[in-house]
């Protein structure tokens, strides 16, 4: 009997597809392993695994999420350490812990001054009144470098004016122009960094105060606007908003994410213990030999000391 012919023909079509398909298999077999055990060249792909894919895939969507975050910032509690006495009359607009001091702007026109405090008992060693015309504003300290002593920098709001001094005996050095408002300023180590109440940082050279840089700045996708009073902690950069009870912490420029508020820290807490002429919160100083946050704000009656929260312990990663 011919089986070949026996044979209804889709039967027949379908044995042979499959004869054929077997021989292309023996023909190729030993191509295919030549391939696979191939050394990888330097534009070659290196076969996966279902693991390995998996793997790549949920790096690829973690750093997606760091770098383009869909969800906001968290907000964590404060936990205060100390309460200290401040100024009640101090309209604070900067800042800063310098050698077991601090070191406070304060703003309104007629009023403006830059001080030197006991932090233990509020009493003002050292005081520098800013002409009636000037109002002050954000304040960092610019250490010693070739060719430049240390520098108090100090800004003004509207009126186009740098003012640095003596870090001692707050003596001025010096004035310089700027364009634009000034709210806040930090030293990140190589620059400063400048906020003027909107969502973009502005980055300035030490010695000329040139821009030579931007950021904006955003929680998730929304812009974080109103940007005031900045401090520069451990690589992080934390920034008060006006008329908000909260402290951005940002990644600063150059840092994965830049630009990004990755939690606030939450003062509202706070308010219930202040007095009735208590304004907006309004200041931030880090301590980097207790590691503690010095916290206050215009017109508060007090300086809190907050234990510097985990996050902060390491620089942005």
């Amino acid at each position: 009997m011919n089986l070949r012919r026996a044979a209804p023909k889709p039967l027949a079509i379908l044995l042979g597809v499959l004869l054929s398909a077997l021989a292309s298999a023996l023909v190729l077999a030993p191509h295919i392993e030549d391939i696979a055990q191939a050394e990888p060249g330097p534009f070659s792909t290196t076969p996966q695994t279902s693991t390995q894919a998996s793997t790549q895939a949920s790096t690829q969507a973690t750093s997606q999420a760091t770098s383009h975050p869909t969800a906001q910032a968290p907000s964590l509690p404060v936990r205060v350490l100390k309460r200290l006495p401040h100024d009640p009359a101090a309209f604070t607009q900067g800042l800063i812990f310098h050698h077991g001091e601090l070191v406070e702007s304060t703003g309104l026109y007629g009023q403006s001054s830059l001080r030197r405090t006991n932090p233990e008992t509020g009493q003002v060693l050292v005081l520098a009144r800013l002409p009636g015309a000037l109002f002050g504003e954000g304040l960092a300290l610019c250490p010693p470098h070739p060719g430049k002593p240390a520098r108090l920098v100090q800004l003004t709001w509207r009126e186009g004016r740098i003012l640095t001094y003596d870090p001692l005996s707050l003596r001025q050095l010096g004035s310089h122009s700027m364009q634009g408002e000034g709210w806040g300023l930090a030293w990140d180590g190589t620059r400063l960094i400048l906020s003027d109440g909107t969502d973009t940082l502005r980055l300035l050279a030490p010695d000329s105060f040139a821009q030579i840089g931007r950021l904006k700045v955003r929680d998730a996708d929304a812009p974080v606007r109103e940007l005031n009073e900045l401090e520069w902690v451990q690589g992080w950069l934390l920034a008060n908003v006006w008329e908000q009870d909260r402290i951005a912490v940002i990644r600063p420029p150059g840092a994965p994410g830049q630009g990004q508020v990755a939690a606030w820290l939450d003062l509202s807490a706070l308010r219930r213990e202040l007095g009735p002429g208590a304004e907006v919160a309004n200041g931030v100083a880090f301590d980097p030999q207790t590691r503690a946050l010095y916290v206050t704000g215009k017109r508060w009656n007090t300086v809190f000391v907050l234990a510097l929260p985990p996050l902060l312990e390491q620089p942005p990663r």
